[in-house]
């Protein structure tokens, strides 16, 4: 049992380093200065040929129809040609600001400034989630893609759109506000028209982050396949380097109720791959931040690649209201989110966003854990301050309520121990027996007796119990937004980000032999030894890992060790029973001839 646990561990440890070890290779960190040059001569061009302009009234764009947008469409008439200048929209809430261009009527660029509490994120700017300079290399999101006509795509993609009924060069929203933009494009039959509906916290239940779009793409009158594109690559745009531990802005969407979840690497080149099924939402995604959209129904949908870049484009409904979430990949305003997209009842809630990485097999059961135990980090922060000490003490606490569960494992161990040297002296004896002897059986009914006294699986049932706990809080550590650029003390200055000089590395490998060292277990010295080197290797795997998943890792040793003392002291090893010499000449002996078989042998 524990040689086959310790090969279990030492082969467990092998995949975890080869796995990080090829995670490098597989997704090696953007040529971020090529980009930064390519992107800055782009700009340039760009800029030289066009100046944006004051946003345009109805009055200022040349078109040869009136009336609203919807009538337009309805319209279709072939000679309407839509002649706009240039134009930008400066959207702000008190917890994101936009950029929208006319050309093409997008989001150029999207930067996150707080949270729904009011805390600001990376003051004084914010993140910026959307790149203007990616945008306008690559596409901005909300991009038609029209895969049977590629001319077409170009067309509606890069022409200036007539902006309807409004005439503000910048909005702020306040909570409880909404604004409606529509862009309207017409030109030789085509009539392409996207409406834009931005809500403040609050508004009909919105959560600070999300908006609708509705389109339509027509020509000459007749519905054209087209689908809206969200990326490429939302999310933070200051990382330049990935690892097993923070990855590059990647692809998830649910289909037929699964989750999947596909890197820039996985599409293999592929500018275009049509997904299996039809996608009930669909998102780009980094560690802390995803944009979503979810169409009325399931709808068919395209994973793209440009320039190692992902985008996800969706069939698009012709005048259906799309739901669209851009920030944070919290857990609270995700299920927000979620309620109030309609996905609950469709079994597919926005949650699934958030990767509990290789333990997302088990999402389902670490998902309300987790929930549960970043509500209780979150209110020992509204006391504390400081996210590196609020790690320290839900640790402590978890471990403190799970002690129960600690003594009695360890007991069982205990108890486990001090019988091996019976259960070592019954094996073999029974080597000694044949199969067929009649003391077999007596022996094995000695062992069932012997494992019901003290069965080392007794030992680690109690702390299987426990287990889900500390991967829901491994996992939210991991993904957490609240860590992410949150300080502790002296050189920690990025709880998200590897500890820079090893510190809780060393000193978790430190904590992680001595609490090997205090508890009890059955394993012979040889194990022992191989699994005194576990710590080394689990140290240098977790040295690339954030630090407060490093930090919790640690202190959850430290407290284990507390424990494992004090159990020690009041439950000392008992010695360990000694096996009975006679029973061991019993079997040794043959068994007696009866008196009739003796008589003839003589």
């Amino acid at each position: 049992m524990e040689k086959r646990f310790v090969i279990f561990l030492v082969l467990s440890s092998a995949i975890f380093l080869g796995w990080s070890f090829i995670y490098g290779k597989l997704y090696p960190p953007q040529p971020e200065q090529a980009v930064q040059q390519k992107s800055a001569q782009t700009a340039q061009a760009d800029k030289t040929k066009t100046t944006p302009s004051p946003v345009p009234t109805t009055a200022s764009a040349q078109t040869v129809e009136t009336g609203s947008v919807e009538q337009q469409a309805a319209a279709g008439v072939a000679g309407a040609v839509t002649q706009a200048p240039a134009a930008v929209i400066k959207l702000r809430t008190d917890h994101w600001k936009a950029t929208l261009t006319n050309r093409g009527g997008v989001i150029r660029d999207w930067t996150m400034t707080s949270f729904t509490d009011g805390k600001a994120i990376d003051p004084p700017n914010g993140v910026n989630l959307v790149s203007e300079n990616l945008s306008r290399r690559i596409g901005s999101p909300l991009r038609f893609y029209i895969p049977a006509d590629p001319a077409l795509q170009k067309q509606l993609n890069e022409s200036n759109y007539e902006i309807r009924d409004f005439s503000n060069q910048e909005i702020y929203l306040k909570p409880g506000q909404s604004s409606e933009i529509n862009f309207y494009y017409a030109s030789g039959g085509v009539e392409a028209t996207k409406t834009l509906i931005f809500k403040g916290l609050g508004y009909k239940d919105a959560t600070g982050f999300d908006f609708d779009i509705k389109a339509s793409v027509k020509r000459d009158g007749a519905p054209v396949d087209a689908y809206i594109v969200i990326g490429p690559n939302f999310g933070d745009q200051t990382v330049t380097e990935v690892s097993a531990y923070k990855h590059a802005p990647q692809l998830t969407y649910s289909e037929s109720g699964s989750v999947s979840r596909e890197a820039a690497d996985s599409l293999e080149g592929v500018p275009a791959t049509q997904t299996a099924a039809p996608v009930t939402w669909a998102a780009v995604d980094d560690n802390y931040f995803a944009m979503a959209i979810v169409p009325t129904k399931p709808a068919p949908a395209y994973k793209l690649l440009n320039e190692n870049y992902v985008s996800i484009a969706v069939h698009l409904n012709q005048g259906e209201v799309n739901r669209i979430y851009a920030g944070p990949k919290d857990l609270d305003t995700l299920s927000h989110a979620s309620e109030k997209f309609g996905l609950v009842e469709k079994g597919s809630p926005l949650e699934n966003i958030v990767s509990y990485g290789w333990l997302n097999f088990i999402a389902f059961m670490l998902k309300p854990i987790a929930q549960l135990m970043l509500n209780g980090l979150r209110l020992i922060n509204t006391y504390i301050g400081n996210f590196g000490w609020s790690i320290v003490i839900l640790t402590v606490v978890l471990n403190m309520f799970f002690f129960p569960l600690r003594w009695k494992s360890s007991v069982a161990m205990k108890r486990a121990a001090a019988m091996q040297p019976k259960m070592k002296d019954l094996q073999e004896r029974m080597k000694k027996l044949d199969k067929n002897d009649p003391r077999m059986l007596d022996l094995q009914k000695e062992q069932i007796s012997l494992m019901k006294e003290g069965n080392p699986l007794m030992g680690c049932l109690p702390l299987l119990l426990q287990m889900p706990f500390f991967m829901a809080v491994f996992a939210i550590l991991t993904v957490s937004i609240e860590v992410r650029h949150a300080p502790f003390v002296g050189w920690l200055t990025d709880l998200s980000t590897p500890d820079p000089y090893w510190v809780l590395p060393i000193v978790m490998c430190i904590t992680m032999v001595a609490q090997q060292a205090l508890t009890p277990t059955t394993a012979d010295p040889v194990q022992k030894r191989i699994g005194y080197m576990m710590p080394l290797i689990f140290a240098w795997f977790l040295k690339a890992a954030p630090a407060g998943l490093v930090l919790y890792w640690m202190v959850s040793n430290l407290v284990g060790v507390a424990q494992q003392f004090i159990i020690n002291k009041l439950n000392p090893t008992k010695p360990p029973a000694a096996a009975d010499p006679s029973e061991s000449d019993k079997t040794n002996k043959k068994p007696r001839k009866g008196k009739k078989a003796e008589a003839l042998a003589n």
